[in-house]
């Protein structure tokens, strides 16, 4: 079904752009090919690698794709506005327009805009900072720093060298706690082992937590989840910890994807992630969905983390996104006096990287007492 809808904006172009091209029909044929390829890329990662979640071509390929991708998506949604202009012309003056001229100032921009979302999906992130005020929060952990990461997605787009720098500009907050809400890496063991090493210099004063997110499951849960263990982190399978302050504490608490369901492992669980927790201290808990927010919120979780959605990636696609998680993608929700907090993603999917207002990021909270 995806390989249908995706044929659709190379269908579009073929007709509105190529077929009226002043080329040898041989050329145009070509060029309609080509169109196809990119159109179906996921298709030929499919056939090729046997998984269209983890391609395997190298670093310069898979950008070259998504920037073609990006370019196809568009100059089809440019086109189909160039022909909404031209049914108001033809209706008022009984012709059609040529469009040659316009065409190619629209391929011009297209080029130019994928090329910006490229970039600004593979780019390293910047640090995004956002300060919070818990109503439950001890003195003890006033100015505490939380820094959440989320969607590595390691692959040949987001290769080891990548991952060192975002690690290195993590390193820099001097975060109390690093948090991970899941998707850590694209791809086997053995083709990121190398990708994700870098995340064992991570640095926290009392530790780095983590949580499966649904491609850990694509991707060899098992396997991965010893693997995030030997770079350092607490994986919080339906479960919990307590960080400690001036003898206060913190809780952090951590769910499973429901992805789990369908390869036989323990599904999403928040009444076993909370039991034998204080529910009059704090509760962070990290959910790799957004989706179940408001449900989470109201068993006294104070503060929830979430990624999955990578804020809806570029405009007009974030507000489907949106929809499909239950009104949230991006950023602050206030709920009460609770919050969700869901993070653009640190890396993105590697099957469409492209970023057009909703930028990657590091994300450091600064949480603050409300206690006078």
């Amino acid at each position: 079904m995806f390989a249908w809808i995706t044929l659709l904006p190379a269908l579009y172009i073929g007709g509105r752009f190529i077929l009226p091209l002043p080329l040898p029909f041989i050329l145009r044929l070509l060029c309609f090919l080509a169109v196809v390829l990119v159109a179906e890329c996921h298709l030929v990662y499919k056939v090729v690698f046997g998984n269209r979640f983890a391609p395997e071509f190298p670093h310069g390929v898979m950008v070259a794709i998504n920037f073609l991708f990006g370019t196809m998506i568009a100059l089809t949604l440019l086109l189909i506005l160039c022909d909404i202009v031209s049914i108001g012309q033809f209706a008022s003056r009984g012709t059609w327009p040529t469009h040659q001229t316009t065409h190619t100032v629209l391929l011009a921009i297209s080029l130019v805009t994928a090329a910006y979302a490229t970039h600004q999906a593979v780019k390293v992130p910047r640090v995004k900072t956002v300060t919070l005020t818990l109503q439950n929060l001890p003195k003890a952990f006033d100015g505490y720093r939380v820094v959440q990461l989320t969607d590595l997605h390691a692959s040949t787009l987001f290769t080891g060298r990548w991952m060192k720098k975002v690690v290195d500009r993590t390193n820099q907050l001097q975060a109390d706690v690093v948090l991970f809400t899941g998707d850590v890496a694209d791809g086997s063991i053995e083709k990121r082992y190398h990708d994700v090493a870098p995340l064992a210099e991570l640095k926290a004063k009392q530790g780095r937590f983590a949580i499966p997110g649904n491609h850990e499951y694509y991707s060899g849960y098992s396997p991965w989840m010893h693997r995030m263990q030997q770079l350092g982190f607490h994986e919080l399978i339906n479960s919990s910890v307590a960080v400690e302050k001036e003898g206060s504490k913190l809780y952090i608490a951590g769910v499973t994807d429901e992805a789990a369901l369908r390869y036989g492992q323990a599904g999403p669980d928040l009444a076993l992630a909370l039991s034998g927790v204080d529910r009059q201290a704090p509760i962070i808990l990290l959910d790799h969905r957004p989706e179940n927010a408001r449900k989470n919120l109201a068993e006294g979780v104070d503060l929830q983390l979430s990624g999955h959605t990578h804020g809806g990636m570029v405009y007009g696609l974030a507000t489907i996104v949106k929809r499909a998680n239950q009104g949230f993608s991006s950023g602050l929700y206030p709920v009460g006096h609770r919050y969700l907090y869901v993070s653009n993603g640190t890396g993105l999917w590697n099957g469409f990287a492209l970023r057009l207002g909703y930028p990657s990021e590091i994300t450091l909270f600064i949480l603050k007492t409300d206690k006078t």
